[in-house]
């Protein structure tokens, strides 16, 4: 056990993403002095002054992944959108990284993820690859086609951009021009989601199911409803869903697994995340081990922890009001800081914009309609915007 100790707490650990997530991990790491290093593209990150070594760059950029990748022992990522090439070299000069690199190539790509359900025979909505808006164009002329259906970017999508339901041929008009995905539209009753952590020794832990409430016009997450309201049955059937995904993705780390649950009670599986997620976030207060810890635990091969949860536990999202740009201030946050039952976070970004996730908080209770009503009014009332919009 003291070998282990000093082994984990010798290592230079580096988090590829600066953001939210990031200060997440490292509020994690520092209950146990970690040595943690952060590479982000935004010089006044969250994380910028709560970590060993602060890095500005593009993770896009090959030279700067790697470079940075070898100050380290072990990497680890916060966001998708990196360049992998560069992570697979770092693994071929004997630094660690997890979840590995052709996990992340495959979940970075659309098409590619679909493909891999596909091919692993795990449950998905039918879809059809284009390359261009011409191609899909010329699916539509074919008879390909059928409307409504979800388009989606294949690269760099993120809290519902790049994911648009088109409806007739004239919503084309909107969708930029790129590689892209069709999916069949499901009409399901609810969206789901689990977590789950995989360590180096196949162990693996999950989170309780929970349930996600989307705000119609910007398709982000307003509310994460922990447990959710459906039968045991389904839930074990989600479980195992996202475990076996996990395996089949032969994951260390962190898996979020987003599906859709239909009214006759068929799960197809949506999308998924490599590292922490916003249906997680909850996990910090009403759980006896976070999303966080556990990530960490999982990349270091310690000993997975227990998850249990208290009482229902409500997340809701506070983010930028429309038409609003520019230095942050937050209105009617009283509401919850003097509420005994909500917990709130603030992540720490200066400036603001539409939809842009600012904080969140989590609301804790017996009773699950309480918390409920109480999650709405503060949506309602508590209100994110630019100084100059204040």
């Amino acid at each position: 056990m003291l070998r282990m100790e000093r082994s984990i707490f010798s290592q230079k650990i580096g988090i590829i993403g600066g953001g939210q997530l990031g200060k997440m991990i490292l509020n994690e790491t520092n209950k146990w002095s970690l040595n943690i290093s952060i590479l982000d593209s935004n010089k006044n990150s969250p994380c910028k002054n709560i970590c060993n070594g602060f890095y500005v760059g593009d993770l896009l950029d090959y030279e700067t992944v790697l470079n940075f990748g070898r100050k380290c022992d072990l990497i680890t990522y916060e966001i998708e959108h990196i360049n992998t090439q560069a992570l697979f070299d770092l693994e071929k000069e004997g630094i660690t990284v997890y979840p590995k690199p052709e996990t992340l190539k495959i979940i970075q790509d659309k098409n590619s993820q679909k493909e891999f359900y596909k091919r692993n025979e795990l449950p998905t909505a039918d879809f059809s690859f284009y390359s261009n808006v011409n191609d899909l164009k010329n699916g539509i002329k074919e008879g390909k086609i059928e409307f409504p259906c979800v388009w989606k970017k294949t690269k760099f999508g993120y809290d519902g951009f790049g994911v648009k339901i088109l409806k007739s041929v004239e919503d084309l008009n909107d969708i930029p021009e790129s590689e892209m995905i069709i999916e069949k539209l499901i009409p399901f009753e609810k969206e789901i989601a689990v977590i789950v952590a995989r360590n180096s020794k196949g162990k693996i832990k999950n989170f309780d199911v929970v349930e996600m409430e989307f705000n119609e016009i910007s398709n982000q997450v307003e509310f994460v409803i922990s447990p959710s309201n459906i039968s045991e049955e389904i839930k074990n059937d989600a479980i195992k869903i996202a475990i076996e995904i996990a395996e089949k993705f032969n994951l260390i780390g962190l898996l979020a697994v987003e599906m859709f649950l239909t009214e006759d009670n068929q799960i197809f599986i949506n999308e998924v995340a490599p590292r922490p997620h916003n249906s997680g976030h909850f996990t910090l207060d009403a759980c006896n081990t976070s999303q966080f810890e556990q990530h960490i635990r999982a990349i270091l091969g310690i000993e997975l922890a227990d998850v249990s949860q208290k009482g229902n536990a409500i997340m809701l999202n506070l983010v930028g009001e429309e038409n609003s740009f520019g230095k942050v201030t937050y209105s009617n946050l009283d509401n919850a800081l003097n509420d005994d039952s909500s917990y709130v976070h603030i992540y720490g970004k200066e400036e603001t914009r539409p939809n842009r996730k600012m904080g969140h908080i989590t609301i804790i209770c017996d009773n699950f309609e309480d918390a409920y009503t109480k999650a709405k009014n503060f949506k309602n009332t508590i209100k994110v915007k630019s100084i100059n919009n204040g």
